[in-house]
């Protein structure tokens, strides 16, 4: 048995709908899950100090039979502080220069109980503990100076370091991330790549503290072969329901490709007259994308490019197994579970043949340049024209996706925790 502190600072996102709810998020979902349930792990509960109210909500409600480092106060001024200002916020989100003030005065008090509580934990659960486990944040110092335990962090991605395609909050995260790093630390990168790209900028992350474990896609996510659940489901979604669908679901980050994708499949449906197929495009802010899209002269077909807004974790599976084929040609993965996703319902899939996701998808799927248009048109005109061809890479695809799983991932983790720990 090995005493694990589990960072659940992310789980807090638990009850959103919204962007908050990435695929980070679900990666450390799925471990926690995995983990309370592995009989080798006693595991306690840590939060980031300056979300103290959501943790004692989530405590109360995910929890509750859990022990949690944190000491919770029960009267504090600054919680109180900080929670009027979330409550004015909300009111008030959708005016813009209104909520500026009250959204400085959530930041600001959350700054001062990070500060006021940052060493407040129950001492005795952290010191009869031999791990602080890290699914996704920096550990923080005031955990550090704790002599007895030994620090394991998951390496999703090292992609601000590595490009210009984010904002400079994630760059300064991921430098002080590295920073933070000793030797007493031991990662598990999600996949090849990622374990090269952060040796480039990490002498802690070498062959001695590092082993490759890759990811998985929710069990929850499995092929739905109920054709009246599927047109259910596009009708939830507005797709019509005389037309098939290409899925994409992904963020509207520059690196996943998405305008150059679509632009190609509006190109695709033109060249060769299709009348019958639209693309159906998962997640939310798709103002933005619509706007870039006219900014950059993209002359595409609103007739044939459906926005779904955020979709369900009820539906996802719904919308994979009836797609006629997913589409993710990123210029640069982490690792990719939404591919991943895909082939565990049987939908064929079209993704680069760049970064990690050759680890990923393998031999089952399309693979193509992500930055050939001429590519992705003959990728889509392949699926669309041979149907063979599709249900060949979507039995594949079904195939691949059996060698992995969430708990295949926790128990290589904890047999690696306990391991080092002993030794």
């Amino acid at each position: 048995m090995i005493n694990v502190i589990y960072d659940a600072t992310v789980l807090l996102n638990i009850t959103k709908k919204d962007s908050t709810r990435s695929g980070i998020f679900f990666c450390v979902k799925n471990v926690y899950d995995e983990m309370i349930k592995n009989p080798d792990v006693s595991m306690s509960l840590y939060f980031a100090p300056e979300h103290i109210l959501s943790a004692m909500e989530f405590m109360n409600i995910y929890a509750k039979d859990i022990p949690c480092i944190n000491i919770f106060p029960k009267h504090s001024f600054l919680l109180f502080i900080n929670r009027f200002f979330w409550k004015v916020h909300t009111k008030i989100f959708a005016h813009k220069h209104l909520r500026l003030p009250f959204s400085l005065g959530i930041v600001l008090s959350q700054d001062a109980i990070r500060f006021f509580y940052k060493d407040k934990y129950r001492k005795e659960i952290v010191q009869n503990s031999q791990v602080f486990f890290s699914p996704a944040k920096e550990i923080p110092k005031s955990i550090r100076s704790y002599a007895n335990l030994r620090f394991f962090t998951i390496l999703h991605d090292a992609i601000p370091l590595l490009s210009d395609y984010m904002g400079r909050i994630e760059v300064r995260n991921h430098k002080r991330l590295i920073r933070s790093f000793g030797n007493r630390d031991y990662f598990f990168p999600n996949s090849k790549q990622t374990e090269k790209d952060f040796e480039k900028f990490c002498p802690y992350v070498n062959p001695s503290s590092s082993w490759v474990i890759p990811h998985a896609a929710s069990p929850e996510i499995k092929q739905v072969l109920d054709s009246d659940c599927v047109a259910r489901v596009k009708k939830k979604y507005g797709i019509p329901s005389e037309k098939k669908y290409v899925f994409s679901l992904c963020t509207l980050e520059p690196r996943k490709n998405l305008f150059r994708a679509v632009d190609a499949f509006c190109e695709f449906v033109k060249k060769n007259k299709i009348p019958d197929l639209v693309w159906v495009l998962g997640g939310g802010h798709w103002e933005a994308f619509f706007k870039e899209m006219d900014k950059r002269n993209i002359q595409w077909n609103s007739s044939i490019v459906i926005r779904t807004g955020y979709i369900d974790d009820e539906d996802r599976a719904t919308l994979y197994s009836g797609a006629e084929w997913f589409v993710y040609t990123s210029r640069y993965e982490g690792f990719g579970v939404p591919p991943l996703e895909a082939m565990q319902c049987g939908c064929p899939v079209i993704t680069s043949n760049n970064s990690s996701l050759p680890e990923v998808v393998g031999d089952a799927g399309i693979m193509i340049d992500w930055n050939s248009d001429e590519q992705h048109i003959e990728a889509y005109e392949k699926y669309y024209f041979k149907e063979g061809l599709r249900k060949e890479y979507g039995l594949k695809g079904l195939q691949r996706s059996k060698h992995f799983s969430w708990k295949k991932t926790v128990d290589k983790m904890v047999d690696i925790m306990k391991s080092t720990t002993e030794s």
